[in-house]
């Protein structure tokens, strides 16, 4: 994810091996990916923010940062942030305010994040909002809270704020395990959740997904 700290193990012609030090994920990525950005001080709290070539809407479009990307923001300019991009044509680029957020703030209905995702593709070991998988969906939801937790549903499984509940006191911001998979209470009723069964982040009802899987779940609350 652009902003994203990644520390370097290894190199290996033009491929590095390390680790992403959100989550402690480890991997290979090509060396010419990476670079350096001052510290960031905003967010994207859109699904995708369009960085323009200029402040002006009607100008040619840069690039997309989605959800979850950390922006430094060099100034303010009417209803713009100027940003810092880096890439070798394009040094700064333009978002629209209203997509990002300061990377101290906190969204109290961190929920709400992984509901304004709905529709967006199911893909196995995505992380934005062109494909993502279940605990993408849980990962990135939770950072707009402030809450930092693992890469994979086992990993997120044993998150030490995790407290064990039933399924009759679930209730909104609940995780619901499977085994290699997870998904997010919504109501007391209902669940969303990327899947494979409509390959697309969906809003379903809990006991539908329960019976359909007919496999053994937990449901955890997250301690503030």
């Amino acid at each position: 994810m652009y902003g994203e700290s990644f520390e370097i193990v290894q190199i290996e012609n033009n491929l590095c091996y390390g680790t992403l030090l959100t989550d402690q994920y480890k991997g290979w990525l090509n060396f010419n990916d990476l670079g350096e950005i001052p510290e960031a001080n905003y967010r994207v709290l859109s699904i995708r923010a369009i960085i323009n070539e200029k402040n002006d809407v009607k100008s040619r479009t840069v690039t997309y940062l989605p959800l979850g990307s950390q922006i430094h923001v060099v100034s303010e300019e009417g209803d713009w942030f100027k940003i810092f991009l880096g890439f070798k044509d394009f040094k700064f680029g333009y978002a629209f305010k209203n997509n990002l957020i300061q990377i101290s703030r906190k969204t109290l209905d961190w929920v709400s994040a992984a509901e304004s995702l709905i529709n967006t593709p199911y893909k196995w070991g995505g992380r934005n909002s062109i494909g993502i998988d279940c605990s993408a969906l849980v990962q990135l939801s939770l950072q707009t809270a402030g809450i930092n937790i693992g890469r994979n549903s086992s990993e997120q499984k044993l998150f030490k704020k995790l407290r064990l509940t039933d399924l009759d006191k679930s209730k909104r911001g609940d995780l619901i395990f499977w085994d290699g998979h997870v998904g997010i209470i919504t109501n007391k009723k209902q669940m969303v959740h990327a899947n494979a069964f409509k390959m697309m982040v969906s809003i379903e009802t809990t006991k539908d997904v329960i019976k359909r899987t007919k496999e053994s779940y937990e449901i955890f609350r997250i301690s503030y």
